[in-house]
């Protein structure tokens, strides 16, 4: 999907096994900044990184004219891609410090947050050679630079990217989906972050995981959309805490769905986490 002469984004679909053989469909952006060279921002999962490589090509390009990979955050629908392309060519992938070691092994990664098919999402971790810093400024190319944005919440590490020139904000998946099944680690400063996008000047398109492109108006109404829905699923997780303070985190997420009118068959581990968050 062509976004600016410079921007184009490339949907990712995957299936998140639930359990006992049943999948739920998901699907995830990622984004190519076209220049002289071209910057990756995410890496979809493993089995559509030929989507990116297919992507580059009928754009007239090589995909070893790919020089960076930018990295929002280490979870395995943002990195599966990465070692596919650097077997083709040694491009260097940059993450936030305390993703970094997601990136590199995800059988850590599997370990501490365990998804069922992670190793069919990200099968190989890749080495990661810099570690991005907030505020920091990446000029990939003359007249092409990208502010860092540290926005944990999503992830501990989790960071947005402001590529100045076109006033393009992607967000990763920093700014919750109002109305979809949250996933994070601290309510608290996802808040704190999407506060701290709103703060950007110039932004003229918001481009994240899993929102179609977002402009004018609409991206301050998202963010604020996205601030709301997790002060309510507070009150949500708050209240039914305070009505049954024995629930297992199983029970506690599934009483909190059905209020919300979310219905999966499933309570994986990262939805539980979520849920549980609000009660530190």
């Amino acid at each position: 999907m062509k976004i600016t002469d410079t921007i184009h984004a490339i949907r990712h679909p995957f299936r998140l096994l639930l359990g006992e053989g049943r999948y739920v469909e998901r699907f995830v952006y990622s984004y190519l900044i076209v220049g002289k060279t071209i910057c990756l921002i995410d890496a979809g999962v493993a089995a559509t990184a030929p989507l990116i490589l297919d992507t580059v090509k009928e754009l007239g390009r090589s995909p070893r004219e790919i020089s960076l990979i930018l990295l929002t955050h280490a979870h395995p629908d943002h990195i599966g891609g990465c070692a596919p392309i650097r077997k083709l060519a040694p491009v260097p992938i940059a993450v936030h410090p305390t993703d970094r070691s997601w990136v590199e092994d995800v059988a850590l990664q599997y370990r501490e947050r365990p998804i069922p098919n992670l190793f069919e999402l990200a099968p190989e971790g890749a080495p990661v050679d810099r570690v991005l810093t907030d505020g920091e400024t990446i000029s990939w190319e003359e007249g092409k630079t990208i502010k860092v944005i540290a926005t944990p919440g999503h992830s501990p590490g989790s960071v947005s990217f402001f590529f100045e020139e076109e006033g393009a904000l992607f967000s990763g998946d920093s700014i919750p989906a109002a109305g979809q099944i949250p996933i994070y680690t601290d309510p608290i400063a996802s808040v704190a972050s999407v506060e701290k996008l709103k703060q950007l000047s110039n932004v003229k398109v918001l481009l994240s995981s899993w929102h179609e492109p977002i402009t004018g108006e609409r991206i301050a109404e998202i963010m604020d959309e996205g601030c709301r829905y997790i002060g309510q699923i507070d009150a949500l997780v708050q209240e039914i805490h305070a009505q049954e303070p024995h629930l297992s985190g199983e029970a506690l997420s599934r009483r909190a769905l059905e209020r919300l009118g979310i219905t999966i068959p499933r309570v994986l581990f990262m939805v539980e986490a979520s849920f549980k968050s609000h009660l530190r």
